[in-house]
């Protein structure tokens, strides 16, 4: 389990840089539509594939991490679904832009909670 838990923290850590790039990406292509749907979707599956590795460390030490770790984890997942409701508003990449943003913050206050443990 330690290569799982080294790849989580590696992950997790790394997701705050993907979703910041995506954030500023998707608003200086705001003219072009945004970033290719590829790369967003590229991040969404790590995000993904974060959680449930996440998930699977909870569940073998709940004991370990605070529980307001994955709270904040399933947070920044559920909101990716926000691109859907600001994409009227704001347009296609603005509501990805202001996505990416929110989950780059829950995403840094996650790192926040497991390196101040």
């Amino acid at each position: 389990m330690d290569i799982v838990w080294t790849v989580h923290g590696a992950l997790g850590e790394s997701l705050a840089v993907i979703y910041l790039l995506i954030a500023l990406g998707s608003y200086l292509r705001r003219r072009q539509g945004g970033l290719p749907m590829w790369v967003v979707g590229l991040a969404h599956l790590l995000i993904a594939v974060q959680v449930v590795l996440g998930t699977v460390l909870y569940i073998r030490a709940p004991q370990v991490i605070s529980i307001w770790h994955p709270i904040t984890g399933y947070l920044a997942l559920v909101a990716l679904g926000l691109t859907v409701v600001f994409r009227h508003r704001l347009g296609r990449a603005n509501s990805a832009a202001l996505t990416a943003l929110i989950v780059t913050v829950l995403v840094i206050v996650n790192v926040l909670i497991a390196r101040l443990r």
